[in-house]
């Protein structure tokens, strides 16, 4: 049986990470996101200091930070946003090979096209005003701050994607399943998931 992996991409707010441990829950499985920098770092003996500000951000071709520690798993010779992506995608073909499990975001879909591994790509997304406010109210941010922060963190993140797979971020004919949390609540998210899921395991 094919080991089958949960990919979830998402807009900032729209409640990713949270659908993403509610499916977790529901599935028992383990859930990665934000231990992917950790154990990027683990893996190239590197700092998390000098690569967690380059998490799922697109490299600047005219300003960039060189590295100068890690194993040699690290090519010296990329920027450091290139160096943690790799690191990443080692980490997530490790855990890929190892069980099932939910991924966040880090283009775990794409890096694990080309394994022999069942891959279940979601994107997760919601109405700006609507992910604003959640941000808001999560973060005790105000209006103006949190205006910027969601849409820098988004153009950020879809440069990222799209940078290193050559798909469109958040386009229906990147991701095997597309939901709007501004219509669905998280719970109906996660089950539709965990169906889809249910329905892979059975059929491999």
């Amino acid at each position: 049986m094919r080991n089958t992996i949960i990919c979830i991409g998402r807009q900032f707010g729209s409640g990713g990470h949270e659908i993403a441990l509610r499916t977790g829950t529901k599935t028992g499985l383990k859930v990665y996101d934000e231990e992917m920098i950790t154990l990027a770092c683990g893996k190239g003996e590197v700092r998390e200091e000098i690569l967690r500000p380059e998490d799922e951000r697109p490299v600047n071709p005219f300003l960039f930070r060189t590295m100068h520690e890690g194993n040699e798993k690290v090519n010296r010779t990329k920027p450091a946003g290139d160096v943690l992506f790799d690191l990443q995608s080692m980490v997530i073909k490790d855990l890929a090979k190892a069980g099932d499990c939910i991924i966040v975001g880090r283009c775990a879909d794409v890096v694990l096209k080309q394994e022999e591994i069942d891959v279940l790509s979601v994107f997760i997304q919601a109405p700006f005003d609507q992910r604003v406010k959640r941000k808001m109210e999560l973060e005790n941010l105000p209006l103006g701050k949190t205006v910027k922060l969601v849409t820098r963190t988004d153009r950020h993140r879809k440069k990222y994607y799209e940078s290193h797979t050559g798909n469109e971020w958040g386009a229906g004919s990147t991701y095997d399943l597309l939901f709007d949390t501004g219509t669905m609540t998280f719970d109906e998210v996660a089950d539709q998931i965990v169906t889809e899921y249910r329905k892979r395991k059975a059929a491999c």
